[in-house]
């Protein structure tokens, strides 16, 4: 599947950077592919849409801060994403903005088991890890009481258990 996405992604492209091959030898057997690197102006295209989940990147310029926010938000998914930047500010800015799950700044894709992950939209529902992936492991319940008699009854009625 990934393979395929690849190599559609490859022909629609406007530039393809570096193209993912699979190995040969012991590990043409596994589930092995090398990096895709694609370069393309159109945000609508399908692998801008689409999860890819192998080694594929798209490669977009942007003016201003607001492209590139507009850029990376114009999606279903959420699941996370990486601003590179030299100035904090701007880093904590578009960390807010971006609607991801995750966002790492000057980094990408470090876990930790005491941080939650999770996604935004339809990248997911629920978190793992962290304090908020405790949730998984509950079941809540909802009880309201009305204080008093049952709406409707009176005290005539007679007694209520």
């Amino acid at each position: 599947m990934v393979s395929a996405q690849v190599e559609r992604a490859c022909d629609e492209a406007d530039t393809v950077l570096l193209r993912g091959t699979m190995p040969g030898g012991a590990l043409a057997r596994g589930a092995f592919l090398s990096p895709t690197l694609v370069e393309h102006s159109d945000p609508n295209a399908f692998f801008c849409q689409e999860e890819i989940f192998g080694p594929f990147v798209t490669f977009e310029t942007f003016v201003t801060e607001g492209e590139a926010l507009a850029k990376a938000n114009n999606t279903v998914f959420g699941l996370s994403a990486s601003v590179w930047t030299q100035h904090g500010e701007r880093a904590m800015r578009l960390a807010r903005a971006l609607r991801n799950g995750t966002v790492w700044v000057n980094d990408h894709n470090r876990l930790f088991a005491e941080a939650e992950t999770g996604g935004y939209r339809q990248s997911g529902l629920g978190r793992l890890h962290g304090y908020d992936a405790l949730a998984d492991f509950t079941e809540l319940k909802h009880i309201c009481i009305q204080a008093g008699l049952p709406r409707g009854m009176s005290q005539a009625a007679g007694s209520v258990v």
